[in-house]
């Protein structure tokens, strides 16, 4: 079954990493993300790299290194989350970039406009604290 909006894996783990970091007491590693996000520690890896060279995140090495966070969650947006990642979201009135629709107006009533416009919205107006506060199973969370 096809989804209709989906994040992508990249997305998520971002998202969900952020959170895990804000959360820690303590520097989390990729590898401790990467286990409690069930995704790959390489491409965990990559994406908390791309976060550090965005300036939301810092890292430290050695035994007790890892990641964390370089401003206050209530500072960190969660389209900045996104865009780290992305690059800047540009939202096109066509879902498939056409310059000029061939049939003169959309055929899907212009949904996809609608649903990014509300999508990009949101993610300016929430922050990764608002993102954590809606953390419903709190024993995924690191306990150092």
């Amino acid at each position: 079954m096809t989804k209709i909006l989906a994040l992508s894996e990249a997305n998520a783990i971002a998202f969900h990493g952020m959170a895990l970091i804000a959360k820690s007491k303590v520097a989390i590693s990729a590898t401790e993300i990467a286990e409690l996000t069930n995704s790959s520690k390489h491409h965990t890896s990559k994406v908390m790299q791309r976060l550090v060279k965005s300036g939301l995140i810092g890292s430290t090495r050695g035994p007790s290194g890892g990641f964390f966070l370089k401003k206050k969650p209530t500072e960190i947006k969660a389209i900045d989350i996104l865009e780290a990642l992305e690059g800047k979201v540009d939202l096109k009135d066509c879902p498939i970039d056409n310059i000029h629709c061939p049939f003169g107006s959309c055929l899907l009533g212009n949904v996809c406009n609608e649903i990014g416009t509300k999508l990009i919205n949101h993610l300016q107006t929430h922050t990764l604290q608002d993102m954590i506060n809606n953390i419903a199973n709190e024993d995924i969370l690191v306990k150092k």
